[in-house]
């Protein structure tokens, strides 16, 4: 996974955004089992900047409901991270998405497209904004056999749950199939 300074590659951004999403996955893990708890905002932190850096001050007065409802938004953060990111690559390596005829190609990025879609305008409550001719079903075969139809038909206007593409496993197969659609990982 490369950072922000190193050789990028169409694969390195989706795998970048899949880590990324494997971490939020964790740290979420880590609060719900309360490995992760309210000492997190006992201490100040200051984030390295480049030069003197920005102090966060702790902030004793973090609750529970607060821990729960910003791991959660971290969730959410990454997977739209994930969603934009793997639009953008599948854009740049393949071309436009009305441009695309392979039927299964192009119902993956229908989904890709609809999930970042979603998340544009308020990523804290992510709502499907579907235009009339994408409203089908769009049958997907992943590289491992996994399959998933996303039904885009009736989900105009409707927040997002993971249950419509697929869970967050099917998704994170899909991220992972479209790794290795758009080519190698660069180890620079």
């Amino acid at each position: 996974m490369p950072n922000w300074n190193q050789i990028e590659t169409p694969a390195n951004k989706i795998a970048t955004a899949q880590a990324i999403l494997g971490l939020a996955f964790r740290l979420n893990a880590e609060v719900n089992a309360g490995r992760i708890g309210l000492e997190i905002f006992s201490r100040e932190v200051t984030v390295i900047t480049g030069d003197s850096g920005v102090v966060l001050p702790a902030y004793p007065e973090g609750t529970n409901d607060d821990l729960k409802f910003g791991i959660s938004n971290l969730v959410l953060i990454a997977l739209s991270a994930s969603a934009l990111t793997a639009d953008e690559t599948l854009d740049e390596v393949f071309g436009k998405l009305t441009d695309e005829i392979d039927g299964n190609k192009k119902s993956i990025r229908v989904m890709v497209n609809q999930l970042r879609n979603a998340f544009a305008h308020n990523p804290w409550r992510p709502k499907w904004k579907v235009f009339p001719k994408y409203r089908q079903t769009y049958p997907i075969q992943l590289d491992d056999g996994s399959t998933f139809v996303f039904d885009a038909t009736q989900l105009n206007d409707e927040g997002v749950k993971p249950e419509q593409v697929g869970g967050l496993e099917f998704w994170v197969k899909l991220l992972q199939h479209c790794e290795r659609a758009v080519g190698p990982i660069s180890e620079a």
